[in-house]
């Protein structure tokens, strides 16, 4: 916990989760390909938690229908629930949390970042609480 009165904490699926005594939010920093680019944030507030959790298993059932029906070889790319983009084929194929970023392929994957994302919605409450008392 820094001075600030934030407190911060990995996910084990990536990003951290971030608590101040008034909100909190999963933070992501996503670096460029190379040094010539911006590395990219997203930021999902405690508001959208909620929201993120079932727009990653309807994205996903979403997902793994498109893959059975398009042929091998073939692209496509479709804009999903909560901004997330449900991508088969090519690069970055699964469901990405934005554009290219945190391409989720794997059942066991959207598993994992719904696990933390249900993690972040039990602790925030319990250390805002500490937060406040200090």
């Amino acid at each position: 916990m820094a001075a600030s009165g934030t407190y911060t904490e990995a996910l084990s699926s990536g990003g951290n989760l971030t608590i101040t005594s008034r909100n909190w939010s999963i933070e992501y920093y996503f670096p460029g390909p190379d040094l010539r680019y911006k590395g990219t944030f997203v930021s999902v507030n405690e508001r959208d938690v909620k929201d993120h959790i079932q727009a990653f298993q309807d994205n996903w059932a979403e997902y793994e229908q498109m893959r059975a029906m398009v042929p091998n070889g073939t692209e496509v790319e479709k804009k999903g629930q909560s901004g997330m983009v449900i991508r088969v084929g090519g690069y970055w194929p699964g469901v990405s949390l934005r554009s290219y970023h945190m391409p989720l392929s794997g059942r066991g994957q959207i598993d994992k970042v719904i696990a933390d994302y249900r993690y972040a919605l039990d602790r925030a409450p319990a250390i805002q609480k500490f937060l406040a008392s200090i």
